[in-house]
């Protein structure tokens, strides 16, 4: 008998020695240990790690401290004031971004002359490396005569120069406005995709049944849009509150915590700080509202599939 037959012969054997209900999961192993290993791990040692109080640089010396970290975020001024900052940001960023994007993707699907042209041009936000936007609006809004400064002072909108990013009324602003500008071309394409797919014969029966443009846009666009709206709704929100790179170029958090948002928090509590322990415990919170987040974001797609 061949080597070839032998290994086939106990490959079988083997293969009818597993129980048809294991069987079913075999294919899927390899992913499973995947997950398991890069995602389900990660977790759990934060989870673990959120019970100690432990340093980066000498992690054998943790010591278990139960909910403190929990407790010292429900009560410290300092984590309230990131948190408020994060609602702030998530929520004024991601709507003037929608609002934005929808208006641009509105014109761009009105035919105007250029409109290609235009079309590339509006992406070029979207598509610069996130450090290189960032880096542009530090530029702008930096020192006590950036750009943004001297504008606002030659159209009298301040009689003298403000040195934004370092005050800690302003500080949170310029990356928000840095926000909004890469993120409104992506709601665009996305308003632009939508409202080619919708048939203009709906329009044409509309404007024959003596319906206003306000009424086609209220009783046709906007129904017809709604799903592709929440999608991009939700993924502007899921991509703001992990959002990282704009603050921490422009600002770095700073002055103190006053342009500090979650993600920010969370790695100069880990990096600078190298308390490990309050950072996992920070991590669990942006996990959970990430999780609620991706939760409706599935919901709404499913449905989307299901009118498909």
């Amino acid at each position: 008998m061949s080597y070839s037959k032998q290994a086939r012969g106990s490959f079988e054997s083997v293969s009818e020695r597993i129980p048809e209900g294991v069987k079913v999961y075999l294919p899927v192993l390899p992913v499973t240990a995947l997950v398991g290993l890069f995602i389900l791990y990660p977790i759990a040692q934060a989870i673990y790690s959120s019970f100690f109080n432990k340093d980066l640089l000498a992690p054998s010396e943790a010591e278990f401290i139960g909910l403190a970290n929990y407790a010292e975020i429900w009560s410290s001024p300092t984590i309230h004031q990131v948190l408020w900052n994060t609602l702030v940001w998530v929520v004024v960023g991601s709507s003037a971004a929608i609002v934005l994007g929808f208006l641009m993707g509105w014109l761009l699907h009105e035919k105007l002359p250029y409109t290609s042209v235009a079309s590339a041009i509006v992406l070029i936000p979207w598509v610069l490396p996130r450090v290189v936007g960032a880096s542009i609006w530090q530029f702008m809004f930096g020192g006590s005569q950036g750009i943004i400064n001297e504008l606002l002072v030659q159209l009298g909108v301040i009689d003298e120069y403000i040195v934004m990013l370092g005050s800690t009324e302003l500080s949170l602003w310029p990356p928000i406005i840095g926000m909004i500008w890469r993120l409104a071309p992506l709601f665009a394409l996305l308003t632009l995709t939508s409202l080619q797919g919708i048939d203009e014969h709906l329009y044409e029966a509309a404007r024959m049944d003596g319906a206003t443009p306000w009424e086609q846009f209220r009783f046709i666009t906007i129904p017809m849009m709604r799903y592709n709206l929440a999608i991009g709704f939700l993924l502007m929100l899921i991509y703001n509150i992990r959002n990282f790179s704009m603050i921490w170029v422009m600002t770095k958090g700073g002055p103190g915590v006053s342009s500090s948002t979650l993600p920010v928090m969370i790695y100069r509590t880990a990096f600078v700080d190298f308390d490990v322990g309050l950072a996992s415990a920070l991590s669990l919170i942006l996990f959970v509202v990430l999780l609620v987040f991706s939760y409706y974001y599935i919901q709404v797609y499913d449905q989307v599939r299901g009118d498909v």
